[in-house]
């Protein structure tokens, strides 16, 4: 039957041509990760390559397990074609399975070029290929470019930045007295020179020392408020007691909390739903994942890399789900507004077995459903999905949170929602009571 369904999915994939039904046929053909659709993936990937759900292809197959995606995933970003967009795609196929060879390297290399040569404003790609390159150890490669970057107007400060943080790694205590010796020339342009001034703020060591004090005495306005601020924290870290010390530690790995209250429950759900005659076997599979969840995303970047990994976590179930007996004209009553495509989906298998044992649950499965779709959506980052984004932001109450780039705030709100959904599954599956 498996094979079967599978055969059809793979049809669908070269008859379909409505990319919000292709968008949800790929969301389910990640979620099998069979090799089965590894070509028939690359193959619908080149027919709609000019769709804006392109990169969704790529991200498909990044979910296959087949030593052969790297191979696709390179020829892919050989091709002249390729959209600059999908390239952190293909580079985060290459990091998931640590190749750094040449030829993935070449491709990192192209996309920071192409960045440089559009003047790119997103500075979310550029974390991306620079990450990637950084991993690679091939930082002093592009030691040029990053200066270009971190040097011209045309960029955005948070692009500026990153790519001046990253030049500075190369070679710091150099660096650092070449901006030493010709801040003169740094200063002329006020925007550069606060882009060093922000970034140094982090660093410690004598040459940093030094350059804060150049601006101190000779920098632009901006740049001495920015140090100004800095020197204040740090007087603060002093003054700070033992307690408090204990406590800014505790703050980076504040998630510590929710995690072993996540842990705890589904080890409990999993107790009770092995115990109990009507499920008989674990709904969570062991899953260690969680445990990369403990450290509090600190900017927008990290923050995207921790929800594509809790979404792995939210939607990885025990496939014995599956086995509610529901045929497909009986979950239409149940699922109105799922597709066909849908009924395999982890979440929605959940919600039926669970309704199959006279559970009384909703097909929301008490916030999972939304808290996966808004994990997948700050994962992405895409442009193109800006208002479903607020929606299901305002839907869980973190759009404000959202919008003051708080990202420590967000990470821990959405590891709250999870504990939340989690302790009203419990709920259900005790009392068989709770609606």
């Amino acid at each position: 039957m498996s094979s079967e369904y599978n055969s059809i999915l793979i049809a669908k994939l070269y008859s379909t041509t409505n990319m919000d039904d292709m968008e949800e046929l790929l969301e389910e053909i990640a979620e099998k990760s069979d090799p089965i659709f590894l070509y028939p993936l690359y193959e619908a990937y080149k027919n709609n390559k000019d769709s804006y759900i392109s990169h969704i292809f790529i991200m498909t197959l990044n979910n296959i397990n087949s030593n052969e995606v790297t191979q696709i995933a390179i020829e892919i970003g050989e091709d002249p074609k390729t959209k600059f967009l999908e390239f952190p795609y293909l580079l985060d196929i290459f990091d998931k399975r640590n190749f750094y060879e040449q030829r993935a390297l070449n491709i990192a290399f192209r996309g920071l070029s192409i960045f440089i040569a559009e003047k790119n404003k997103n500075q979310f790609i550029l974390y991306s290929i620079l990450g990637f390159i950084k991993r690679a150890d091939m930082l002093n490669k592009v030691e040029s470019q990053l200066s270009k970057i971190f040097k011209t107007d045309d960029f955005n400060a948070k692009s500026r930045e990153y790519a001046f943080g990253q030049w500075l790694t190369i070679e710091p205590q150099k660096k650092l007295q070449n901006i030493i010796d010709n801040f003169d020339s740094f200063k002329k342009n006020r925007t550069m020179e606060s882009v060093v001034a922000r970034v140094i703020c982090g660093w410690r060591g004598t040459k940093i020392e030094e350059l804060k004090n150049l601006i101190e005495m000779e920098g632009n306005i901006k740049s001495k408020q920015i140090i100004a601020r800095s020197r204040e924290n740090e007087e603060e870290e002093k003054k700070k007691s033992s307690e408090e010390k204990q406590q800014t530690v505790q703050k980076q790995y504040s998630n510590a909390d929710l995690v072993e209250k996540i842990s705890n429950l589904r080890e409990k759900i999993n107790d009770f739903s092995r115990s109990e005659k009507d499920i008989g076997f674990s709904i969570f599979p062991p899953n260690e994942a969680i445990f990369t969840q403990l450290k509090t995303a600190s900017d927008d970047a990290t923050l995207m890399k921790a929800c594509v990994t809790l979404r792995d976590i939210v939607q990885n179930l025990n496939s014995e789900l599956g086995n509610h007996g529901y045929p497909n004209d009986e979950i239409k009553k149940l699922l109105p507004n799922a597709s066909e495509e849908d009924f395999n989906k982890s979440l929605n298998k959940l919600f039926l077995f669970l309704h199959a044992k006279n559970y009384k649950i909703t097909d929301e499965i008490y916030g999972l459903k939304k808290l996966n779709q808004l994990l997948g959506l700050l994962g992405a980052h895409p442009q193109s999905e800006k208002d479903k984004l607020i929606k299901k932001l305002k839907e869980l109450n973190l759009f404000d949170i959202y919008q003051e780039e708080a990202w420590p705030t967000l990470h821990q709100g959405l590891l709250a929602e999870y504990e939340k959904s989690l302790g009203r599954l419990l709920n259900s599956i005790k009392s068989k009571d709770v609606k």
